[in-house]
């Protein structure tokens, strides 16, 4: 279902430059998880999603990529600073200090995002003195049609709750037994983190479950379950995806050899 709705949003957003079907879009999703365990916060999925397309222009297939790929990472910033708001107010600054906003790597994160946001709203305001072609580019980036948006946010947000009914679901799987919107307020604080610190595909593994372990020591004391329920997250939206995408990265023209 992860993967699926991921396959949903790309399908959305490339529709203006080639029509694919939702299989096709599937595969290429998958093999860009193949490409990106080689990557930093696996950026290189846009790369296996266009090499599938066969029409569309590569350089505005990337910008639509980036495209979703911002949607879903504002989603993933307002969930997170809005779970941090409820976290400061249940209390639990006084006994166990929060990392969000004492971090280094997370302070960098927002100052980046800001940075970046701003250098978008300049190009948007300025747009019209950059040569021809640039120009094209950037109107593809800022002249999405509300509807595509609105459409991809909604998946944005519904694959954000899947993956926090995922985790919840893993808990409880290694008998961490706890509340629902206490899970859910720490699982989007320790995405939040964990989004604003450069890893590759191995190194995520224990990342993320030392951040899950120093969320989560709040409310349980069962650290090897926790890091069990990463772990077993990480194997099934990312081991077996990047497994299954291996397969379809072989059968494309670019890696056949030529007679």
């Amino acid at each position: 279902v992860n993967w699926g709705l991921e396959a949903w949003k790309w399908k959305t957003l490339i529709h203006p430059l080639e029509h694919i079907s939702f299989v096709k879009s599937l595969k290429s999703i998958l093999s860009g998880v193949t490409i990106s365990i080689f990557t930093p916060n696996r950026i290189g999925e846009f790369v296996g999603r266009i090499f599938f397309l066969e029409k569309a222009d590569k350089i505005k297939a990337t910008i639509k990529s980036l495209v979703g790929s911002i949607i879903q990472l504002v989603v993933t910033i307002l969930i997170g600073l809005t779970a941090i708001y409820f976290y400061y107010n249940n209390g639990y600054t006084f006994s166990h200090p929060i990392v969000a906003f004492e971090d280094w790597n997370v302070i960098l994160f927002l100052v980046t995002i800001c940075v970046i946001l701003t250098c978008l709203l300049f190009a948007y305001l300025t747009k019209k003195y950059f040569p021809t072609k640039i120009k094209s580019y950037l109107n593809l980036l800022f002249e999405t049609k509300s509807s595509h948006v609105l459409g991809v946010l909604g998946l944005s947000i519904l694959r954000y709750y899947i993956f926090s009914i995922q985790y919840y679901l893993a808990l409880k799987a290694f008998n961490i037994h706890l509340d629902f919107t206490i899970s859910f307020m720490i699982i989007a604080i320790i995405f939040l983190v964990t989004s604003a610190i450069p890893t590759f595909a191995i190194s995520e593994i224990a990342v993320r479950g030392a951040t899950a372990v120093y969320f989560f020591s709040t409310v349980t004391d069962d650290s090897t379950g926790v890091v069990a329920a990463s772990l077993l997250l990480w194997i099934i939206n990312l081991a077996i995806p990047a497994l299954i995408g291996e397969l379809f990265i072989w059968k494309l023209k670019f890696f056949k050899i030529q007679k």
